[in-house]
């Protein structure tokens, strides 16, 4: 039974052994890719060449991401390790968010156009000095306390300090240090000592409210995690210099002007690639400012002087092949030989003695204690401006929907207007005579008298750019209406109606306002004839009520219905018949009216 159990037991084994995939090794033909890069960064250059080239450095912002093999590695640090994903380091624009913020809808899709390093780059990039940095506030906590004392953008934060003002922006700062106390080069720990001490940007934050002497400030711009203790001081603007066109070459002729070291890297890192932050032992005693240009240089006495990147220079040289190989010894030659150029770098802020960098072009990797040198620097060439088109003014067209009407009608004038893409058209109309009233792209025309009338469209965009269009109508007399008195051959003056007030006033009700409406329409039809409009009042009122009825009925004929002022005629009853007006219709040709 026992072997029975052991034999199953082996046959499911070898199955199991075969469904799994099976790992590739590396052959010899196709090295990994560590053997690759370790390949690539000894192979020495050709002996063919004999001139440096020189290269015309592009903005940072223009850079590729791709970058040149680093340098050589010490022996030391090239033995194989089992090979991980690389981690990338993060921007400085990558910031830490705890909340998902709202989207907003951007007024315009129009930026400003700025060739230099960013907001982050210049309000995020830390600095070292001697001055005492005096905190304004302290962090006390996140919001979110105990639960979460870690604060990222867009998280409130309590401030505590006698500077603590609500609607004030600060500047959230941590004063650091290396712990592990280790050098990266020869005397760099003397050195930073005497350069003063080392500040780190966390981000603004503006005081939103003020509870009881303590400050709730919302963190605007996050570069790290705020934690307590960290320092408040206010916030001042910082330079932003924009970048500029350098020319660079590998192995330049020394240009005799500033020079320094790369002392420290932020967030303490020892090798520096494109686009990092690097702070240098020089600065505004030096005559460094911002919007300066660096170049890094590598002299082969630093690199024999240095205990760990020497080691690689103790194997021998040649190859075993060689039937007589070089002795040369590298200590005693080191000085002999070309210094390098290995990146570029620009100042993004200065103290009295020291730097704050950002590097902009680096074909290797900068290593801590590295010299820099000043160099030259010329401003970028203005950007290629695109020819654009002169702007098109809008084009109109109107039609009318009765080009030949009468009086008391009404005609429509539509426009049809065409803007230029993205912009938009307002509408405006002009008559010659009679009344307009526009709407958008219409317009409706009540004429009063009969004749040619013009009306004039006018269609302008949001440039201020116009254009015009006019259409032409026919107005002819209205045939008379059966009341009037031209129609049975009399020049007797009609009454037409008689409008009623209340006692003591004079407004015009809308039933008057009914009865007017009738009486404006045969004025119209009758170009030729007038209004006698007479007011009367009670015997209890007083008697300037009486004439003040009559010339607020003519005023809402003249301004409301568009009558000529001329052809209504108003007066005061002779004695008081009532509280009214009476209209009487005079035709043309009949004798004035007492």
């Amino acid at each position: 039974m026992r072997n029975t159990l052991a034999a199953f037991l082996l046959m499911t084994a070898a199955a199991l052994a075969q469904d799994q995939p099976s790992t590739s090794t590396p052959t010899q033909g196709n090295p990994p890719q560590e053997q690759q890069q370790t390949q690539q960064q000894v192979t020495p250059a050709s002996p063919a060449t004999t001139e440096a080239p020189s290269v015309t450095q592009p903005p940072a912002a223009q850079q590729p991401e791709t970058q040149a093999p680093p340098a050589q590695v010490p022996a030391a640090q090239a033995a194989p390790v089992p090979q991980q994903a690389p981690t990338p380091e993060p921007a400085p624009e990558n910031l830490a968010k705890p909340t998902q913020a709202q989207p907003s809808i951007a007024k315009t899709n129009k930026v400003e156009l700025f060739r230099g390093p960013t907001l982050s780059d210049v309000y995020c990039s830390g600095f070292i000095t001697k001055q005492d940095v005096h905190a304004s506030a302290i962090v006390i906590d996140d919001a979110r306390a105990p639960e979460q004392v870690r604060s990222a953008e867009r998280s409130y934060i309590y401030l505590s300090g006698r500077g603590v003002e609500e609607g004030r922006e600060y500047l959230l700062l941590r004063h650091t240090h290396d712990p592990n106390h280790n050098q990266s080069f020869p005397g760099q720990l003397g050195l930073l000592s005497s350069l003063g001490e080392l500040y780190e940007d966390l981000g603004r934050a503006k005081v939103i409210a003020v509870r009881k002497k303590v400050g709730v400030a919302l963190v605007e711009q996050g570069c790290s995690e705020v934690l307590p203790g960290d320092m408040a001081v206010p916030f001042q603007e910082r330079p932003r210099p924009e970048y500029k066109q350098t020319n660079f070459e590998q192995f330049a002729v020394p240009t005799g002007k500033t020079k320094g070291r790369v002392v420290l890297a932020q967030d303490l890192g020892t090798l520096v690639g494109n686009h990092r932050i690097i702070y240098l032992n020089v600065g505004e005693a030096q005559g460094v400012k911002p919007g300066d240009y660096f170049r890094a240089l590598r002299d082969y006495g630093s690199i024999a002087n240095n205990p760990a990147e020497s080691l690689p220079f103790k194997a021998p040289p040649y190859d075993p092949t060689q039937k007589n190989p070089p002795n040369f010894e590298f200590r005693g030659h080191a000085g002999e030989l070309p210094i390098r150029a290995i990146g570029e770098m620009i100042v993004l802020n200065t103290t009295p003695n020291t730097s704050t960098a950002l590097t902009t072009y680096t074909p290797e990797e900068i290593h801590l204690g590295d010299t820099i040198e000043m160099i030259d620097s010329t401003p970028l060439p203005p950007p290629a401006v695109e020819a654009t088109a002169a702007a098109l003014p809008p084009t109109i067209n109107c039609s009318v929907s009765r080009s030949t009407i009468q009086v008391g009608e009404s005609s429509i004038i539509t426009c049809n207007g065409v803007a230029e893409e993205g912009h938009t058209l307002t509408y405006s109309y002009q008559a010659s005579a009679g009344q307009i009233t526009p709407r958008e792209n219409r317009a409706t025309l009540t004429p009063n008298a009969p004749g040619p009338i013009t009306v004039t469209a006018t269609a302008v965009d949001d440039r201020n750019l116009s254009a015009q269009s006019t259409v032409n109508l026919d107005v002819q007399s209205a045939p008379l209406s059966p009341t009037s008195t031209e129609s049975t051959g009399s020049l007797t003056p009609s009454m037409l109606n008689e409008l009623t007030f209340k006692l003591g006033s004079a407004r015009v009700d809308n039933r008057a306002k009914a009865e007017l409406d009738d009486d404006a329409l045969r004025l119209q039809r009758d170009a030729n004839a007038t209004l006698i409009i007479e007011g009367s009042a009670n015997p209890s009122e007083n008697e300037a009520l009486a004439l003040q009825r009559a010339e607020n009925a003519k005023t809402y004929l003249t301004q409301s219905k568009g009558i000529d002022a001329s052809r209504i005629q108003t007066r005061a009853a002779q004695t008081k018949t009532g509280a009214k007006v009476v209209v009487v219709m005079v035709p043309a040709g009949a004798p004035p009216q007492q």
